[in-house]
């Protein structure tokens, strides 16, 4: 029995070491790694990273429903996932993120921590912060009207982010163009515009590869943070016929991740 538990003691260690989780109901093992959410004020970081957690069983029923009643109370009813990741009090009552939020989810064959930057300029240390931790980063864009040209074209922290999580060391990159419901952007039939989706990505790939990132390593995809779309189950033909992807999480799971090179020298 001694010999036993040392064995599964030197199993665990080695496995935390290469940067893997041990699950020790199903005797499992699943790597690990860190997500960064960055991008502009208001792209929507927070309300993804709380949809996640919600999606994935990190917050229950019932405590959803204390969000939704309380951001309803403030007339901020769309916040309601966002207060999963923002707990202080002038974070709610502002609805900015000002230190970056931590949270932790498992998916089918990895788990995952998420590091929920803010987005505002004021805060860009804190960034830089979650940045330096992170495997993996998801950039994220609002596609409603005027926002996305705000965060990108006007000197926005799009830009800005996208440099410093390349600069931190992080080495692949999920770009989530996000808000693609909103009634700025949407068809009159409520489906997602291409022409909008592609707008946004063709402005957005000149840069990133002047900033360093390859091609290969960046995916793009659609979703609506808010309703949840193409978060965890693939978006319907009905909603975006032009869109053959997987969802984000299904991304994230299957997203070829560089080895960590924990013996290599400094």
């Amino acid at each position: 029995v001694a010999a036993s538990a040392e064995e599964s003691a030197e199993r665990l260690a080695a496995a935390l070491a290469a940067g893997a989780a041990f699950d020790s109901e199903s005797s499992s093992l699943k790597k690990h790694f860190n997500i960064v959410f960055m991008g502009h004020v208001d792209a929507g970081k927070s309300t993804i990273s709380g949809h996640i957690l919600y999606a994935t069983g990190g917050v229950d029923e019932r405590t959803m429903e204390k969000f939704s009643r309380d951001a309803k109370a403030q007339n901020r009813e769309s916040w309601k996932y966002a207060w999963a990741m923002d707990l202080y009090e002038q974070e709610r009552a502002k609805g900015k993120t000002e230190e970056c939020g931590r949270a932790e989810f498992e998916l089918e064959k990895r788990r995952f921590t998420i590091i929920d930057a803010p987005g505002h300029k004021n805060y860009v240390s804190h960034m830089i912060g979650g940045a330096t931790q992170a495997d993996i980063g998801v950039l994220v864009i609002s596609a409603r009207k005027g926002e996305f040209e705000t965060g990108f074209e006007r000197g926005g922290q799009t830009r800005e982010h996208a440099m410093l999580a390349k600069s931190s060391g992080v080495r692949q990159l999920v770009v989530a163009i996000n808000k693609l419901d909103d009634p700025s952007v949407a068809l009159p039939d409520g489906s997602w515009d291409e022409e909008r989706y592609n707008e946004c990505r063709d402005k957005l790939m000149p840069f990133l590869k002047q900033s360093g990132w390859r091609p290969a390593d960046i995916t793009f995809l659609p979703l609506s943070g808010l309703g949840g779309v193409n978060l965890k189950n693939r978006v319907s033909k009905e909603v975006c016929p032009w869109y053959q992807g997987e969802s984000l999480l299904e991304t994230l799971d299957n997203l070829k991740t560089p080895d960590r090179m924990i013996n290599a020298p400094v």
